[in-house]
C-alpha cells in the first residue's frame, strides 16, 4: 500500500446512517482515512476543524442542501478540499450551481462504490452485495471475495439490501436460491427500476464459499473478453 494511500483522507456526507457506515467501510478497507458527517452543518464544521483531501457530499439533506454547504464553506474560505458531489433526483438549476464551484466530480444514484475509488485513485474495485442469511456461507464467501479484492458488502434483511441497491449501483449481488420467490423478484425489480446493471447471482448452501467465488470471477473474465 502506498503512503499517498495511506494518507488520502476522505469526509463521507450523508443523512442515512447506512451509506455512512457502507462507504467508510469500504474507503477503510481500500486504504483511505474516512470520517463522517451526517449532515450539512456537521460537514462544516468538520470542513473547518480539517483539511480533507475529498469530500462525497450527498446532495439532498434535511438540514441545507450540498450548494448550501459549498456556499458557505466558499464563504469562510474553507473550499480546499476535492468535492464528489452526489444526487439522487435531478434538479438542474442545483446541479448548475455545484458546477459553478468546480466540483471535482458530479454523480447520480445509484452509485458505483469503484467509480468513487477510481476518481479518488486510478484503480477500479468490483463492488459485491452479499445478501444471504446463512451466516457460515455469508461470512465464508465474504472473506474469500475481500481477501481477492472486492469491495463487499454484506446484509441479511431483506429491506437492508433493497435499500442498498437503491443508493450504490453494485457489479453484483448475491443472494440465495431457496429464499421466497417474492424477495428475489423484488430484488431484480429494483434493480430495474434503478436502471443501475447489477448482475445478479444465485447461490444456496449446497455451494460452498470457494464455488461461489470462483464463479464471480469467471463471470468477471467473461465480461472483461466481451468487451474486449
Amino acid at each position: 500500500m502506498s503512503d499517498q494511500r495511506k494518507s488520502t483522507t476522505v469526509l463521507v456526507v450523508d443523512d442515512h446512517p447506512a451509506i455512512r457506515s457502507t462507504m467508510t467501510d469500504v474507503l477503510e478497507a481500500e486504504g483511505f482515512i474516512p470520517d463522517h458527517a451526517e449532515n450539512g452543518s456537521d460537514a462544516i464544521r468538520k470542513c473547518i476543524e480539517n483539511d480533507y483531501d475529498f469530500v462525497l457530499l450527498d446532495m439532498q439533506m434535511p438540514d441545507m442542501n450540498g450548494v448550501e454547504v459549498l456556499r458557505q464553506l466558499k464563504a469562510k474560505n474553507r473550499y480546499h478540499s476535492k468535492f464528489i458531489v452526489i444526487t439522487a433526483f435531478s434538479v438542474q438549476e442545483l446541479e448548475d450551481q455545484a458546477c459553478e464551484f468546480g466540483i471535482y466530480a458530479f454523480l447520480r444514484k445509484p452509485i458505483k462504490v469503484e467509480k468513487i475509488i477510481e476518481i479518488i485513485r486510478d484503480n477500479r474495485g468490483i463492488s459485491i452485495l452479499l445478501h444471504l442469511e446463512d451466516t457460515h456461507l455469508r461470512t465464508g464467501i465474504s472473506h474469500l471475495l475481500e481477501d481477492s479484492g472486492f469491495l463487499v458488502t454484506t446484509t441479511k434483511n431483506h429491506d437492508d439490501a433493497l435499500n442498498q441497491l437503491r443508493q450504490i449501483n453494485y457489479n453484483f449481488v448475491i443472494y440465495d436460491s431457496d429464499s421466497p420467490g417474492i424477495e428475489q423478484d423484488a430484488i431484480q425489480r429494483t434493480i430495474k427500476t434503478m436502471n443501475s446493471d447489477t448482475h445478479c447471482v444465485e447461490t444456496n448452501e449446497d455451494e460452498s464459499p470457494k464455488q461461489v467465488s470462483n464463479r464471480i470471477k469467471q463471470l468477471i473474465e467473461q465480461a472483461k473478453k466481451v468487451a474486449a
